[in-house]
């Protein structure tokens, strides 16, 4: 055969061989695409499932209705949230859901929806309940007129007292005694510029605020009701700690060695609380501290605190750990905060998909609706940018 016959031969079987290749891709490409579709799992939708997976399941009670109901609306899906309200099982829950969707609004800064939303309630012991609250944020962020208008014809006494309080943060205290004397529960600020000024160290200054006031009978009450707050370790009885609690304080001061020894000296009944705060620090001498020390319900409570602290390290195989041992103790259904820990870290971590999986497979209700909650919270938490 010739060079040239051998070069086409060679050529012909490479363009084969990409060819199959290409093919095979494809194929598989094609094979995937239609075991897994192409389509973006959303907070909204895993919301909608964890109501679901509750209500379809039948439970007893509201369980975890009201964190659905908080992140419907604090991600701006109210019809959802309104929908999730009226599950609530007492008359009580689903008016407070009503008046705390108007609110959540307002703070999401949506006022032309709050407002609307309040049209529609029925009574007027309901719309005032709904005004107060958007004016009361309108206040707290410092807009008294809009507040005023908002609220009005009902009382407002709230709202000026939300905007002094609003003024103290400003530290315009002139401003505030001004706001105090415009309302009849106006001593209450009396008793908040006391605070901050104690807070601040600025004692001194509550009589030259005082001699600026034109009520003088209300300038004397501002001193009168002052007083109490400016000092703020004022009337405070120390309590004398016991050995044990020397542990609690070193473990808040970062002195783990310290606390460990008292703790093995005086056989201290409470461990959980040294051991969480030294776990993110040394988490094998945490455990080991709890393991060895901590009765049951203090242990199971331990490990249950380690499991939430392992995940926001970003150690899922630890927190899973820790979570297995903290079940064995307290049961399957006690943990609702821990699941919902670790599906939000482990789904910021690496994404939803092996997280649904594991949350899919949990054997109980309470568990599937936790993890779920969980993942739609850290999806949230990545398309609003938190």
């Amino acid at each position: 055969m010739g060079l040239l016959s051998l070069l086409r031969l060679r050529l012909g079987l490479t363009i084969a061989s990409s060819a199959l290749l290409l093919c095979l891709s494809a194929g598989l490409g094609w094979m995937l695409w239609q075991r897994f579709p192409a389509h973006k799992i959303t907070d909204q939708e895993l919301l909608r499932e964890a109501v679901a997976e509750w209500k379809g399941a039948g439970e007893p009670g509201d369980g975890p209705y009201r964190q659905i109901f908080e992140q419907q609306a604090s991600q701006g899906y109210y019809d959802d949230a309104a929908a999730t309200g009226r599950l609530f099982k007492h008359a009580d829950d689903v008016e407070w859901s009503v008046i705390e969707l108007v609110k959540v609004r307002a703070e999401n800064g949506d006022l032309q929806g709050a407002k609307e939303s309040i049209q529609r309630l029925t009574g007027s012991d309901q719309q005032r309940k709904g005004a107060e609250a958007i004016a009361l944020i309108q206040a707290q962020n410092g807009d008294l007129p809009g507040a005023l208008k908002t609220i009005a014809p009902f009382d407002t006494d709230q709202v000026f007292l939300a905007y002094g309080r609003h003024q103290i943060k400003m530290e315009d205290f002139e401003g505030t005694l001004d706001t105090a004397e415009r309302t009849k529960s106006g001593y209450e600020l009396f008793y908040d510029i006391g605070e901050a000024l104690g807070l601040r160290g600025q004692q001194s200054r509550a009589r030259k605020l005082a001699a600026h006031m034109k009520n003088r009978k209300l300038a004397a009450l501002f001193l009168e009701c002052a007083r109490f707050t400016l000092w703020p370790d004022a009337g405070v009885r120390t309590i004398q700690p016991n050995s044990c609690d020397y542990s609690w304080l070193n473990a808040m001061q970062g002195k783990f060695a310290e606390a460990d020894k008292i703790i093995l000296n005086n056989k201290c009944p409470s461990v959980s609380f040294v051991a969480a705060r030294q776990y993110p620090v040394d988490p094998s001498g945490a455990e080991q501290l709890l393991r060895a020390n901590a009765g049951k319900e203090d242990l199971a409570r331990g490990l249950g605190e380690i499991a939430k602290l392992a995940a926001a390290q970003g150690n899922i195989a630890e927190a899973l750990r820790f979570l297995g041992d903290a079940q064995s103790l307290r049961g399957p259904d006690q943990l609702g905060s821990q699941i919902r820990e670790i599906a939000r870290a482990w789904t910021i971590r690496d994404g939803p998909k092996a997280v649904l999986l594991w949350g899919r497979s949990r054997p109980t209700t309470e568990q599937r609706t936790w993890a779920l909650i969980g993942v739609a919270e850290a999806l949230g938490h990545t398309r609003r940018g938190r």
